[in-house]
């Protein structure tokens, strides 16, 4: 199951490269095999002006994230596949948090790729300068129309993230209790509201499924919610190892669905079958 985790880990620590942000992407197909991909990518707004002076990067970022540029969208729209293309996009706000609303429209499933990573969304203002996003392993999908229709998602599998430490390595020093309070207490400031979420739904009746996290028929793939899982002081000895303190992947693969904030599916395929 390492190529899941690793694929969630991934999530997670991409997070940390903006901070303050949600993400939200969810794939929505039909009985047909078309669908919609509806993402959302949200900044701190209140956050990222008290950064401003301080980081032209917070000021593009800010400015990336109220009012994307079209053109960059739909190279977006490009990089998810063949037949992929833009449907909509608006300006989108909750709370202190603001940025915008896309919706892609796709025609075959089985040529859509999606990330869910935030700094790929953020990569539209990267694009817009002539840039290239870093290239990743993204979740692919199988489908076949019947009745019912088959959709089999198929997870990434990145196991460079959790290669298990070599015998000649020694994991680093624990932090004392005080130092990891400090160190809480400013990540849950940086990271407050964060989330970022990756799930699948189908537009129709869902005759069964083999997964494990899901809310009705809305299957959810990844989901990191940092106010929840920096909750506590020490909510599990195995965030140690998203902090360099650990080596065991082993840790890493008890957390997803038992460590709270942080769920998703733990099969390398999730099979569902709808009408």
């Amino acid at each position: 199951m390492r190529h899941v985790f690793s694929f969630f880990v991934a999530l997670l620590l991409g997070s940390a490269l903006s901070g303050c942000i949600r993400v939200s992407t969810h794939v929505t197909v039909r009985p047909d095999g078309g669908g919609n991909v509806t993402e959302r990518v949200l900044m701190n707004m209140a956050f990222m002006k008290t950064m401003m002076n301080g980081s032209g990067d917070a000021k593009s970022n800010m400015q990336t994230a109220s009012s994307p540029d079209r053109k960059a969208l739909e190279k977006s729209a490009a990089a998810m596949g063949d037949g992929v293309r833009l449907k909509s996009f608006r300006h989108y706000q909750e709370g202190d948090f603001e940025g915008y609303e896309a919706v892609y429209s796709f025609s075959d499933i089985n040529r859509l790729k999606v990330s869910g990573r935030p700094d790929e969304s953020l990569a539209s203002d990267s694009l817009a300068k002539g840039g290239t996003p870093a290239a990743r392993e993204p979740i692919l999908f199988r489908f076949r129309k019947g009745v019912p229709s088959t959709l089999v998602i198929v997870m990434p599998e990145e196991k460079s993230l959790l290669e298990p430490a070599s015998k000649s390595s020694t994991p680093s020093k624990p932090p004392t209790p005080e130092q990891q309070k400090l160190s809480l207490a400013i990540i849950r400031e940086v990271f407050k509201g964060t989330r970022m979420t990756l799930s699948v739904g189908v537009d129709g009746s869902l005759v069964s499924t083999n997964a494990v996290c899901r809310e009705g028929s809305r299957i959810i793939l990844a989901d990191v919610d940092f106010d929840r899982l920096l909750g506590t002081e020490n909510q599990d000895s195995a965030l140690l190892n998203l902090t360099g303190y650990g080596s065991s992947p082993d840790s890493l693969t008890e957390m997803l669905n038992r460590v709270s904030g942080l769920r998703g599916e733990t099969g390398r395929e999730v099979t569902v079958l709808f009408n």
